[in-house]
């Protein structure tokens, strides 16, 4: 199976983030990749007021992404702010090819999102084909326990959604941390861990990219760089 992850800046116009999308998700097609992961909240992007996020627009914009999910048949993880029983959420929402959905939402917030979102409480597995896949978003990637427990619900793979957007300096000093903590996931675990981050910047905060596919040994296999869009893929 042919696995991605997709390294791309992110916008506060939802619109301008479905032209990237549509953009990726048709290169996934060509290059005949089955599963493809963008960074966390791609659909809004990250660095925002999410309470003006209107919740009709993030599911009109899921519909129009999983139309193409279908034709390119390629399998996709988009990040959104999503409302459930009436709470919202910073949620990893998986478009298969055949129609179906599936929804993780965060569980380890940071303090400035814990004014905008209630936390999860449940990991998510889906599976595709034979192998089994977990879904973590950005801070999740901290939490060694809940890493573990995919692992004994049988994941063969992490994918993990990431907008890790701080000042200048800030972003440069947690470079090797960022980097360090799903190589850290891969081996505890022996499975494969597949990191989409956000690269670019906006209102003064930075992301280096640095997106990341990490085989069972802990070996980094395919590595962004710190300015460019681009697609990591790698045969699992």
């Amino acid at each position: 199976m042919k696995a991605a992850v997709a390294q791309v800046k992110l916008y506060n116009n939802i619109d301008a983030n479905l032209i990237t999308i549509s953009k990726y998700i048709s290169l996934a097609s060509k290059e005949d990749i089955d599963i493809l992961c963008f960074p966390e909240c791609n659909i809004t992007g990250y660095v925002r007021d999410f309470t003006k996020v209107n919740q009709n627009e993030v599911k009109d914009m899921l519909n129009i992404i999983q139309k193409q999910v279908t034709h390119d048949c390629v399998n996709v993880i988009v990040g959104a702010p999503y409302f459930e029983r009436k709470k919202r959420f910073n949620s990893a929402i998986v478009l298969l090819t055949n129609g179906r959905r599936h929804i993780y939402h965060k569980i380890n917030l940071t303090s400035l999102e814990e004014a905008y979102f209630k936390k999860g409480k449940e990991p998510l597995i889906f599976q595709l084909d034979n192998a089994k896949f977990g879904v973590l978003i950005c801070r999740d990637q901290n939490d060694p326990m809940l890493a573990q427990e995919y692992k004994s619900l049988g994941a063969d793979a992490i994918f993990i959604l990431s907008a890790h957007f701080y000042e200048p300096i800030e972003a440069i000093r947690k470079l090797n941390k960022n980097r360090a903590l799903p190589i850290a996931r891969a081996v505890e675990n022996n499975l494969f861990v597949l990191k989409a981050n956000a690269v670019g910047s906006n209102k003064e905060l930075f992301s280096l990219g640095g997106s990341l596919i990490i085989n069972p040994e802990g070996f980094v296999v395919r590595e962004g760089n710190t300015i460019d869009e681009m697609i990591l893929s790698y045969e699992i």
